[in-house]
């Protein structure tokens, strides 16, 4: 249909609802407005073909979001405990993942572990809130010392790798074992801590060792208390007569 004083003009539908003006029979529509009647509302930057115009908003295809669907979107949003940039997600401090769902681990557990829940599970030789530490054999921490640096600083009375054993005073004076606590003496050495010279046999329980020297009661006599003095006999050396006096040191 043609219109205008020379009828050379094209008629446009709907006169583009006064939103645009008629060139050739075509709308060419105001800013805010499209389709060919100029009747819908324009979405800005057409959505950036990512998404639809409805009634003048973008509806953004799945992946992008903004009112012109020009960001790239983040999954789930970041759930509300990070900010989106450029389609990743940078979470607030304490939380990780993707969309920052999970909670994170001080200094992701150094790499010597695993983030579960918000806490670290070391690996084996690791230990600490965040698997700094080296661990201690045996966990020191619970015997009888203490973790530094990965080796047991064992408290007074313990002692080994793990703090596990009971230590001997004096380390036995390099003259004995140690065997439960308690000082096993070499030969020739005596005491709590083998540092007293020990005497033969023990004195054979018949007199007391004094500087590495049998000391005999009454009735005894020899080197290791073993004999009885002259003219002492019987089992305890009691029977007779003797002089000596009680006890007597044997050179």
């Amino acid at each position: 249909m043609k219109i205008g004083p020379d009828c050379s003009d094209s008629n446009c539908p709907g006169n583009c609802n006064d939103n645009g003006r008629c060139v050739n029979g075509q709308c060419v529509c105001d800013p805010g407005f499209t389709g060919p009647d100029c009747s819908d509302t324009a979405c800005p930057n057409n959505c950036n073909n990512h998404g639809q115009c409805v009634n003048g908003k973008c509806v953004c295809d799945s992946g992008f979001t903004g009112t012109d669907c020009s960001e790239k979107s983040c999954p789930g949003n970041c759930n509300n405990k990070g900010r989106c940039v450029n389609g990743q997600c940078v979470c607030n401090p304490g939380f990780t993942g993707p969309d920052c769902s999970k909670k994170a681990c001080p200094d992701n557990c150094n790499n010597r572990g695993r983030c579960v829940n918000g806490k670290c599970v070391c690996h084996s030789g690791f230990t600490g809130a965040d698997c700094s530490e080296v661990a201690c054999p045996g966990n020191c921490n619970n015997r009888g010392g203490r973790c530094v640096n990965g080796q047991c600083v064992c408290d007074d009375g313990f002692t080994g790798a793990e703090c596990s054993e009971k230590s001997c005073p004096n380390n036995c004076s390099n003259r004995g074992k140690c065997v439960n606590g308690k000082c096993v003496c070499n030969v020739g050495f005596a005491g709590t801590d083998c540092s007293a010279k020990g005497c033969p046999n023990n004195c054979n329980n018949k007199g007391r060792c004094v500087k590495g020297k049998c000391i005999c009661r009454r009735g005894f006599t020899g080197q290791d208390c073993s004999q009885c003095e002259e003219g002492m006999t019987g089992p305890n050396c009691d029977t007779g007569e003797s002089n000596a006096p009680k006890y007597r040191i044997l050179n």
